[in-house]
C-alpha cells in the first residue's frame, strides 16, 4: 500500500472517530439540558434576550422569503433521502460485495444514532431552548390572585363591542394578508415596550395543504428548525388570522402554548387593522365564555352577531370535514407526553392559561382591549 493511500484511509479513521466524538458529546449536552437545564433565569438572559435574537435575526428573513414550507421540504427531502441510502447501502453491501443481511440493516440505525444529537442540538439551540425561561407570571410579575366573574362579565362585554364594530363589511375586508401583517408589527412593539428589543418576527405564516394538520386536530405549528409559522390553508379566514397570531408568537420566543395564546390575544387587539382585532376579540370571547357553566355558556355565544356565530360554524363544519378521531386522539396524546418532557405538568392543558395571562396582564394594564366607538366603525367601514 503507498503512502498516499495509508494517509488516506488515516484521514477516514480520524473522520469517523471525530464524527463518533462530536455525536457522543452532543448526545451528552442533549440528555443533560433536558435532565438538569439551567434556570429561567440563565435561559431568559442569555438566550431569549441574547442568543434567540441573534438566531432570528438570521434566520427568519431567509425562510420567511420562501414561498413555500422549508420545513415541509426538508422532512420530506431528507426522510426519503435516508431511506434511499439505506436501500442502497444495503443492496451494495448485499448483493456487489456479499455481505450479510445485518451488515445492510444496522446502517440505518447507526447513522440514526449519530443524526438524532445533531437535531436535538438545533432543535435547542434554534427554539427550544425558550421552554425553560421565566414564566409571563415571572416576567411581568403578574397579580395572579383568582379572576373573579365581574371580571369577566367587564372584559366579555368590552370584547363583544370590539367584535360588533369591526365586523367585516364583506370579502374585501377579510384580508388575512393584511392583518397577520398587523399583528406581527403589534406583537414587534410589545417585546420591544416589555423587553426593550423585539426578535425578529416575520410579517407573514405560511399555509400548508387543507387539512394536513387539522386532521390531526391541529390548526397551526411552529417549526423550530427553520422558525417558520405554519397554519392549516383549510381554515376559514378569521381562524386562519387567530391561528397565525398564535403560531407568531411561538416564532417570536413563547415556546410554551399558554404564553403563545396570551401574545396571540394581544398583538391582535393591538393590530392596526380592523379584521384582525376582530378574530383577536372573537377568539378570546369564545374562550372566555367557555369558562362559565352550560346555560351561561349558550346565551354567551347567542349574543355574538349573526356573521360571528356564522363564522364559528364555518370552523366547525371545517374541523368535521378534515378530523380523524382516532388520529387526532393519539396525536393529542403525544403532544402532551411532549409537553411535560418540556417542563409544562399541565401539557396540553397549558392552553388553558393563556386567558388567565391575558386577565392578569389586563389587570395591570400592560395588555388592553381597543376601546371602540360608533365614530370609529364609521371611520372604517364597518359599522353594525
Amino acid at each position: 500500500m503507498s503512502d498516499a493511500m495509508r494517509g488516506q484511509r488515516g484521514g477516514m479513521v480520524r473522520a469517523r472517530i471525530a464524527g463518533w466524538a462530536l455525536a457522543i458529546a452532543l448526545w451528552g449536552f442533549s440528555i443533560g439540558w433536558f435532565l438538569a437545564p439551567p434556570t429561567g433565569e440563565f435561559v431568559d438572559r442569555f438566550y431569549s434576550r441574547g442568543l434567540y435574537r441573534w438566531v432570528t435575526a438570521v434566520i427568519v428573513p431567509m425562510t420567511s422569503r420562501a414561498p413555500f414550507s422549508l420545513a415541509l421540504a426538508l422532512v420530506v427531502g431528507g426522510v426519503s433521502l435516508f431511506v434511499l441510502l439505506w436501500l442502497v447501502n444495503w443492496a451494495v453491501r448485499r448483493g456487489i460485495w456479499g455481505m450479510s443481511h445485518w451488515r445492510g440493516l444496522i446502517w440505518g440505525p447507526k447513522w440514526a444514532f449519530l443524526i438524532a444529537p445533531f437535531l436535538l442540538t438545533w432543535f435547542i439551540v434554534f427554539w427550544g431552548a425558550g421552554y425553560q425561561r421565566l414564566t409571563p407570571e415571572q416576567r411581568l410579575n403578574l397579580d395572579t390572585t383568582a379572576i373573579t366573574p365581574e371580571e369577566s362579565e367587564q372584559l366579555r362585554g368590552m370584547l363583544l363591542e370590539v367584535i360588533e364594530h369591526s365586523l367585516p363589511a364583506d370579502e374585501s375586508a377579510r384580508d388575512t394578508d393584511r392583518a397577520i401583517a398587523a399583528v406581527a408589527a403589534a406583537m414587534r412593539d410589545i417585546f420591544r415596550e416589555w423587553d426593550g428589543k423585539s426578535p425578529v418576527i416575520p410579517p407573514r405564516v405560511k399555509a400548508t395543504p387543507k387539512g394536513m394538520l387539522l386532521f390531526n386536530g391541529t390548526s397551526g405549528v411552529c417549526t423550530p428548525f427553520t422558525l417558520e409559522p405554519h397554519v392549516d390553508g383549510a381554515l376559514p379566514d378569521t381562524w386562519f388570522v387567530a391561528t397565525g397570531a398564535h403560531e407568531l408568537a411561538h416564532i417570536a420566543g413563547m415556546c410554551r402554548e399558554e404564553e403563545a395564546e396570551f401574545i396571540g390575544y394581544a398583538a391582535g387587539l393591538r393590530a392596526d387593522d380592523a379584521f384582525a382585532r376582530y378574530a383577536a376579540a372573537l377568539n378570546l370571547y369564545l374562550d372566555l365564555a367557555r369558562q362559565l357553566p352550560g346555560q351561561q355558556h349558550r346565551e354567551a355565544v347567542e349574543r355574538l352577531p349573526e356573521t360571528a356565530r356564522e363564522d364559528i360554524t364555518r370552523l366547525r363544519e371545517t374541523t368535521r370535514r378534515y378530523r380523524v378521531d382516532w388520529f387526532s386522539k393519539v396525536s393529542w396524546r403525544v403532544y402532551d407526553s411532549y409537553l411535560k418532557s418540556q417542563g409544562i405538568a399541565e401539557g396540553v392543558k397549558n392552553y388553558q392559561r393563556g386567558v388567565a395571562l391575558f386577565v392578569y396582564a389586563w389587570r395591570q394594564g400592560l395588555v388592553s382591549v381597543p376601546a371602540m366607538s360608533l365614530s370609529d366603525a364609521a371611520a372604517t367601514g364597518l359599522a353594525t
